[in-house]
């Protein structure tokens, strides 16, 4: 596990590789940039927290996953760079394969995709224990926050299917 907040540093191979597909640019003002991030992540984290608007576990994975974003969003302002609007979710696909495997990551944005898109209900464990994972990368706040809102329902929903069907 690591300290409550961690920057982690992304390989300067895969920054080049990213700046030469137009997935990153030099960032500009990255203290200003900075700031917005944080201050993102901390109205993502009153989302999670609030008390009178409880998220569903699918809610809290779509809100989790906006937090996973902004982290490695800091991540490439730490050294400089910033996300393009040139395919977002293979950009972040292709920082944090760096800590989970690529299918497990392609799991995870799917998961993504059919809750914003479709799906109403979270319903793979393999992309909430990655999510819960790369969270857990830079911030063990919100990979607890993952566990508890999204990995524990979750895991409550399988037993208590498992205990209908052998009835």
């Amino acid at each position: 596990m690591t300290d409550s907040n961690c920057t982690m540093t992304i390989d300067h191979a895969l920054l080049k590789a990213l700046r030469y597909t137009d997935q990153i640019e030099p960032a500009t003002n990255v203290i200003l940039c900075l700031a917005q991030e944080e201050q993102s992540l901390y109205r993502l984290r009153q989302r999670l927290l609030s008390t009178s608007n409880a998220l569903s576990p699918a809610q809290a994975y779509l809100t989790l996953y906006d937090c996973l974003f902004r982290h490695v969003s800091t991540a490439l302002l730490n050294q400089g760079y910033q996300i393009t609007s040139q395919q977002p979710h293979q950009t972040l696909r292709r920082i944090v394969r760096q800590s989970a495997p690529d299918t497990r990551v392609q799991q995870m944005i799917a998961q993504r995709h059919a809750l914003k898109k479709a799906t109403s209900t979270l319903m793979c464990k393999d992309a909430v224990e990655t999510l819960t994972r790369l969270l857990n990368e830079y911030d063990i706040r919100d990979a607890q926050a993952c566990q508890t809102l999204c990995l524990l329902p979750l895991q409550r929903i399988v037993v208590s299917s498992a205990k209908s069907s052998s009835v």
